[in-house]
């Protein structure tokens, strides 16, 4: 596969995962409800390194975030919760497929739940879920499915060879957030 196609697979999975519901009865993950937030309503700040350098800023809104490069390119959203609760979404694209992990920090800092979510070009995914203590996730939901029907599937062969990839990045204090220092008090 080209790097070209490659690159074009990741804009359509991305496309497709923006225009998804974040799952669950009510329309709302667990991690959202645990933060008090709904996340079918536009992220209060908007952070990205768009081109993978470690060289974060902050953006006024979406329309003004670079496109990633996918190559390490990363954006965070933050959506402010109840009782002084933070919910930041960090999207990863990648050659062959796309991170999404949803952090819901308390109001002491301490990441207590995490949603994470891979979705790859060869037309599966993988989505884990629950919470985090002592920085120990703890996933009350672990399953591969099938990116055209959200449905469960086995595990694909190929997951084998992105072991890596299906484990998502704990950050267990807020502080730890590579865009730390951008985030208001």
């Amino acid at each position: 596969m080209t790097r070209w196609v490659r690159r074009l697979w990741v804009s359509i999975l991305c496309l497709a995962f923006m225009g998804l519901s974040t799952s669950s009865s009510a329309g709302q993950s667990a991690t959202a409800q645990q933060c008090g937030v709904d996340q079918q309503q536009q992220a209060q700040r908007f952070f990205a390194d768009p081109y993978g350098k470690n060289d974060w800023i902050e953006y006024r809104s979406i329309d003004a975030v670079p496109q990633l490069s996918s190559d390490g390119g990363i954006l965070a959203r933050l959506w402010a919760g109840t009782n002084g609760d933070v919910l930041f979404r960090l999207e990863e694209p990648g050659e062959d497929f796309a991170a999404y992990t949803d952090y819901c920090f308390d109001s002491k800092g301490q990441l207590v739940q995490l949603r994470f979510e891979l979705r790859t070009a060869w037309g599966w995914g993988f989505r884990k879920e629950g919470s985090v203590l002592k920085g120990i996730l703890t996933p009350r939901m672990s399953e591969f499915f099938s990116t055209k029907t959200d449905m469960p599937v086995k595990r694909p062969k190929q997951a084998d060879d992105i072991a890596q990839a299906l484990k998502p990045k704990l950050y267990s204090r807020q502080a730890q957030l590579p865009f730390f220092k951008l985030v208001p008090q």
